[in-house]
């Protein structure tokens, strides 16, 4: 048997809003990406093969499942346009469908399965037509059945229309409550109700309740409080004296001290209501409030310091820039770029030259230890457009629906926080790192992290 899964964007377009840059068919639920579930389920029906069509991009999807040989099932893709009907459906994967039973997964929609059932006999037996259908989808087989006596009673899993940030809330605490072992759920789950991923840090002073799931690269400070219900995502920090209760925090979140989230949908900056669908844009938490003089002349420090530091990493480097800068360019191991990337004013982009040393000899690894292809952005420093060190500037991209500008607390700089720091193992957790150092720097600190940027050149080969 194989498996046509036909996913049109209409029906997921809600969630594009809720969590814009996701794939609705990656968005996590329970730590889990959506279309993992929906291929779990094909492969204990039975099926060899899986194909994903859609009127939509799928991309970002055959990037994460590529041909499926991590679940040991192939997986192919195809296109199909807004108002194909089934049939068409089938038509245009006719070479995928032929000669086979094929069972259809139509709409965006969970199935309630249960993972120690093998469905294999069941799906060979069912007759062809439509199984079970809810308001925004369906599941239905072709083909022959086999020989088999078809089981009495109702089918033995349910469908749940994800309609809605409501629906895709209750499911998932509907898992947490009574179907984590249902599922195969990421992390390490030595007792009961509890699944955590590696990397977790959880000081003593923390305290944690069951049901919960925490994903990986996850760092709890002192007197936090996990309340059962609650799911942690990936590549979060949960700052000191914070309270999650019922709640859900997506991947790269931050969530500041002092701070209670209580049945909610923590992304980014995104605080969501599941109830009501509402969403609004949270602050920093030192931003949460409006500038008051004492944060102006905080900002201002801050600049001056910021200044001075970069006029001094100008004349350490400005001979050796000299003296490297022809003979690296002549080996062909110095290459530059300009792009436009987001500032820290809303509405305005800068043009930068970003510099990549090919670091393959003694001269180029030289300049690139010395950090001499940050040296041209350290002008930036001096008029204003840069920081010396803040967030890894982003590049500016129609795609991105929510402009790094527009967010509070993105300050883009020679040099990351990320860089200057060991922690995280992974570059997803960049983001992450800087909210973090965005509320705990200070101007002086920001001296000692850059130098700790500088000595960290190692940083690039890890990201790449």
């Amino acid at each position: 048997m194989k498996t046509l899964l036909v996913i049109r964007e209409q029906e997921s377009a809600w969630l594009l809003d809720q969590f814009p840059g996701i794939h609705p068919l990656l968005v996590p639920i329970c730590n889990k990406p959506f279309i993992e579930f929906l291929v779990d389920f094909a492969i204990l029906a039975g099926s060899e093969a899986l194909r994903i069509v859609s009127d939509g991009g799928l991309r970002d999807v055959e990037l994460y499942c590529a041909n499926g040989s991590r679940w040991g099932v192939e997986i192919s893709y195809g296109n199909i346009n807004p108002a194909d009907d089934t049939y068409t459906v089938i038509e245009k994967n006719r070479r995928f469908c032929l000669k086979e039973r094929i069972m259809i997964i139509s709409g965006f929609l969970f199935i309630r399965y249960d993972k120690k059932s093998d469905y294999t006999s069941l799906f060979a037996s069912l007759q062809s037509g439509e199984l079970l259908r809810c308001p925004h989808g369906s599941i239905s087989l072709t083909g022959d059945a086999a020989s088999v006596i078809s089981p009495a009673g109702t089918l033995p899993f349910s469908l749940v229309a994800l309609d809605s940030i409501g629906k895709y809330y209750e499911l998932s605490m509907e898992i947490l409550r009574s179907g984590l072992n249902k599922y195969v759920l990421p992390g390490y789950s030595s007792e009961a109700d509890c699944y955590i991923g590696r990397n977790v840090i959880i000081p003593k002073s923390a305290e944690i309740q069951k049901p919960v799931i925490i994903g990986n690269n996850v760092q709890l400070l002192a007197n936090t409080v996990i309340h059962a219900n609650s799911v942690i995502g990936s590549n979060v920090i949960i700052d000191r004296d914070s309270v999650i209760s019922g709640s859900i925090v997506m991947d790269n979140t931050y969530i500041g001290e002092h701070l209670e989230v209580e049945n909610k949908i923590a992304a980014g900056n995104l605080l969501i209501d599941p109830e009501s669908g509402s969403s609004i844009i949270m602050e920093d938490p030192h931003l949460l409030t409006a500038m008051t003089p004492s944060r102006v002349a905080g900002t201002l420090l801050r600049r001056v310091v910021h200044t001075f530091a970069a006029t001094i990493l100008i004349l350490i480097q400005l001979l050796p820039w000299l003296l490297l800068r022809p003979i690296v360019g002549m080996q062909g191991k110095w290459k530059r770029k300009r792009e436009p990337y987001y500032t820290a004013l809303a509405g305005k982009n800068v043009t930068l030259t970003s510099t990549y040393i090919e670091s393959n000899g003694s001269l180029s690894t030289l300049a690139k230890t010395l950090a001499l292809d940050r040296f041209s952005l350290l002008f930036k420093v001096l008029s204003g457009e840069l920081a010396l060190i803040g967030n890894k500037p982003v590049r500016v991209n129609a795609s991105i629906r929510l402009l790094p500008n527009r967010v509070a607390g993105y300050r883009p700089a020679v040099f990351s926080y990320a860089e200057a720091e060991d922690w995280p193992e992974f570059c997803i957790d960049t983001e992450i790192v800087e909210h973090y150092y965005a509320v705990h720097s200070n101007p002086m600190k920001d001296i000692s992290m850059t130098q700790k940027a500088i000595f960290h050149r190692t940083y690039q080969n890890h990201c790449t």
